[in-house]
């Protein structure tokens, strides 16, 4: 870890058959029903639960959502160890997506206030989220001294730094079918599902002839990424004539290329809570169309032109201004962004992460103090009462019938 610090991780695994949970930090887990590669640990696991309670920790991080946020706060604040909880999905906002019963919602959301969110309020020391405003909506802005922005960031992989000199003119050509330098790509990347929005930029493109839509960019879309909704994006494209490739899933080590060849990023997502993929564009050179919502405002105002930015009415979807942008980003985004480089690697956000740990044991030092000077104080009452127990069990089985006729030869009764 960083700087010389030891870190023990344990996450979830849904396959524990060839590993108990003493020869490896697993939390057995079920599947993630809204997103199926991830899983939702359920139970501590009895290592956890063994680490937690006998060995001296200097802070404890829980990633929310969890279930087993409120055994590990609990069994922390008994012990006065810090607690780290970052939270990192709009729960609310899912849950609605994705579940279209309000009272099975309702229901929902309540149970993992009750187990997740509640717990880290009460108990946390810290909480944070990938950015502030997310943060106070999500916890509430009674609690804001509190609450801290996840530090984020990404590999160092992702640079504008080409692997050769005719890696654009190969990825334009094998991934995006596109043989020459004049033809724009736009490359979208993220899941598709609805909350991401991916169909909302089919409006604004320019259709292929024969095709009735009024779009004017000219430009092909490659989106890289898998979901439900991929299906029925395809298609859309289809019934509207639109030059899209699909490249499906792309290992993560490719995406620099993928980056570093499009002329432009574009999403469309109003459901992030950080947006990495934007990071990670900008970070390849590659200038990123982001919208206008509260949390891209907080990341990227100050660090990208306005006149990258447009606007989607959250209730209708109908995006203001997303031409302007594209044509913007595209005309002189990379020289733009050779300039002002955008960089937030991951080591940077570790060691940021780490400030927030120390502040984390400064907020808590006077609650391990008192808890120390506390077992102290029982430690030595404990001994007195030991030693008081044994020293009156050796007086009266070796001296208490030789004092006694000794004081009755003088003539002294005084012990019965």
């Amino acid at each position: 870890m960083a700087q010389g610090h030891e870190g023990v991780v344990f996450s979830t695994a849904s396959d524990t058959s060839r590993e108990t949970s003493f020869d490896h930090p697993n939390i057995p887990a079920v599947v993630n029903p809204f997103n199926l590669n991830n899983c939702i640990g359920y139970n501590p696991g009895v290592k956890l639960a063994w680490f937690l309670g006998a060995h001296s920790w200097d802070v404890v991080h829980v990633f929310f959502p969890s279930l087993v946020g409120s055994f590990v706060l609990t069994t922390c604040s008994w012990r006065r160890i810090p607690v780290y909880c970052s939270h990192h999905v709009e729960m609310n906002m899912f849950a609605h997506e994705h579940v279209p019963f309000a009272p099975v919602v309702k229901f929902g959301m309540f149970t993992y206030n009750l187990i997740g969110k509640w717990p880290a309020i009460k108990w946390g020391t810290l909480n944070a989220a990938p950015t502030l405003v997310f943060a106070r909506d999500h916890l509430g802005k009674e609690h804001e001294k509190n609450l801290r922005r996840v530090p984020s960031g990404t590999h160092d992989v992702f640079t504008p730094k080409m692997d050769n000199p005719n890696e654009r003119q190969e990825v334009r050509s094998k991934r995006f079918g596109v043989q020459d330098d004049k033809t724009k790509v736009i490359l979208m990347v993220q899941r598709l599902s609805g909350e991401k929005g991916t169909e909302r930029i089919f409006p604004a493109l320019k259709p292929r002839d024969g095709g009735s839509g009024t779009g004017t960019v000219d430009a092909v879309l490659a989106i890289a990424g898998d979901g439900p909704s991929r299906a029925a994006l395809e298609l859309e494209a289809k019934r509207r004539k639109l030059n899209v490739v699909f490249l499906g899933n792309v290992p993560h080590h490719d995406l620099p290329k993928l980056y570093r060849a499009a002329d432009c990023f574009v999403t469309m997502s109003l459901s992030e809570t950080f947006g990495l993929t934007c990071l990670e564009a900008m970070m390849c050179g590659c200038p990123g169309v982001v919208p206008y919502c509260p949390v891209f405002n907080e990341i990227w105002d100050e660090r990208i032109p306005k006149t990258w930015r447009y606007s989607i009415n959250e209730k209708s979807f109908e995006c203001t201004g997303l031409d302007k942008s594209i044509a913007a980003a595209q005309d002189g985004g990379r020289e733009w962004l050779e300039r002002n480089p955008v960089k937030m690697t991951w080591k940077m956000a570790a060691d940021e992460l780490l400030t927030h740990y120390e502040q984390c044991i400064s907020m808590n030092s006077k609650k391990r103090q008192m808890l120390k000077d506390f077992v102290a104080l029982a430690d030595r009452c404990l001994r007195v009462a030991l030693c008081a127990l044994v020293a009156t069990w050796v007086l009266q089985k070796y001296y208490y019938k030789p004092l006694r006729r000794f004081f009755r030869t003088y003539g002294l009764d005084i012990m019965p």
